[in-house]
């Protein structure tokens, strides 16, 4: 079954699609408020006429097995197509799943992918690892040349990818702007909305063709399950829900489940995390020990004024040059008390992480210098605490170098 949005309530806010959002009430049993969790791997047929029916696809709400769709797990897709102003979503067992997924769906040998090289570590390695196995090229661009994709788009290019803001120093690609040139280009465009989530943006909105989310960070909020997501057309989202069916990176339902109680709250803790990382941002930059402070919410930042445009918010990550490099890094780490030593973001509790041994690990040289991460880069994910909390336990690491 697909998460069809067709007949969504667009008048609704985004707080009340966050709570309410994918929810069938009247489907519910003993007019229960919570949605049961389905754990059924399979689902019987009425009769053998139900069963051919539905292998004719004339049952599209019928459900079969879990690994082809399950009530749970359609609940959170609804949610999060919703959430993005999408006509359909399809949920995957890890934001690098849904990724395979997109590209597999749109990609065959001999095409073609373009790439910001500010995206996602683990996106890089699924391009120039997996892909490139099959016969699928790809070609990184820095964001000035993003605008100059109808000139740069080879004959079997198929698709545009970047992330906004990127992983891990925020830097900010106008979502209009990459919406238009990839259709000039010939490209489906899309986007990882991973940092900012839905509530800050809504690229679909401004043209974009498809978005793309690892779910484990703001949609999920708890760092208590793994997920990914891809919502756009229902044409594409069908493609997409193939390839996830055929290769077996479905969701399973008790994380689906997490998924859905998660997003109810997705708005608070992302505007939360957003008022403290903006905190947070303006007194690091005072330090002695910080070099830059890399946060669009900062007025002289590179990307504010595009972001200021395009988001409702800045974002919850703030990422830094510390004075030095690795040996300062690691008596930072080990000077922190409040603040965990841990990867993800997205959680309700501030985490730190360094990018050369975690999202950027194995990178070469040149592929760093693109990405703008070097020894010095530490990446801050903050949480929802007293942002004074998370400010006095970050001073006082630094003051320990």
């Amino acid at each position: 079954m697909s998460a069809d949005n067709s007949g969504a309530d667009s008048r609704l806010g985004q707080a009340t699609i966050a709570v309410h959002g994918g929810e069938r009430p009247d489907e519910q049993p003993f007019g229960a408020v919570v949605s049961p969790v389905f754990h059924s791997a399979t689902f019987a047929f009425e009769n053998f006429e139900e069963m051919r029916r539905y292998a004719r696809g004339e049952l599209p709400e019928a459900y079969f097995y879990s690994r082809y769709s399950n009530p749970t797990v359609a609940e959170a897709e609804r949610k999060i197509a919703e959430l993005e102003g999408a006509e359909s979503c399809v949920v995957t067992s890890s934001g690098s799943a849904a990724t395979f997924c997109a590209l597999a769906a749109l990609c065959e040998t001999g095409d073609e992918v373009i790439a910001c090289d500010s995206v996602y570590g683990g996106t890089v390695k699924t391009l120039t690892k997996v892909f490139r196995r099959f016969g699928i090229s790809s070609r990184f661009i820095a964001l000035e040349e993003v605008a100059d994709l109808d000139k740069l788009a080879g004959e079997r290019a198929r698709v545009f990818w970047f992330e906004t803001p990127a992983n891990p120093l925020n830097r900010i690609v106008d979502l209009k702007m990459a919406a238009q040139v990839s259709k000039n280009a010939g490209l489906f465009s899309i986007v990882d909305n991973t940092f900012a989530s839905p509530i800050l943006q809504q690229p679909i909105a401004h043209g974009v063709d498809a978005v793309m989310h690892s779910a484990t960070k703001y949609l999920g909020g708890h760092s208590d399950l793994t997920a990914g997501a891809v919502a756009g057309s229902k044409e594409f989202t069908d493609r997409v829900r193939q390839i996830s069916v055929i290769v077996g990176t479905t969701l399973d339902p008790a994380a689906a489940y997490l998924l859905s109680r998660g997003m109810k709250t997705l708005e608070l803790r992302v505007h939360a995390s957003c008022d403290n990382a903006l905190r947070v941002a303006q007194d690091l930059r005072a330090h002695p020990k910080v070099a830059r402070v890399y946060y669009p919410g900062l007025e002289d930042d590179p990307g504010h004024t595009l972001a200021k445009r395009q988001m409702k918010g800045f974002g919850g990550v703030v990422a830094l040059d510390l004075v030095g490099g690795e040996p300062e890094v690691e008596r930072l780490f080990n000077s922190l008390k409040l603040v965990r030593t841990a990867p993800s973001l997205g959680g309700v509790e501030t985490l730190c992480s360094y990018p050369l041994y975690s999202s950027h690990a194995g990178f070469s040289e040149e592929q760093l210098k693109a990405a703008g991460v070097s020894a010095a880069t530490v990446r801050f994910a903050i949480g929802i605490e007293s942002a004074n909390d998370i400010i006095a336990d970050i001073r006082q690491a630094l003051d320990s170098i």
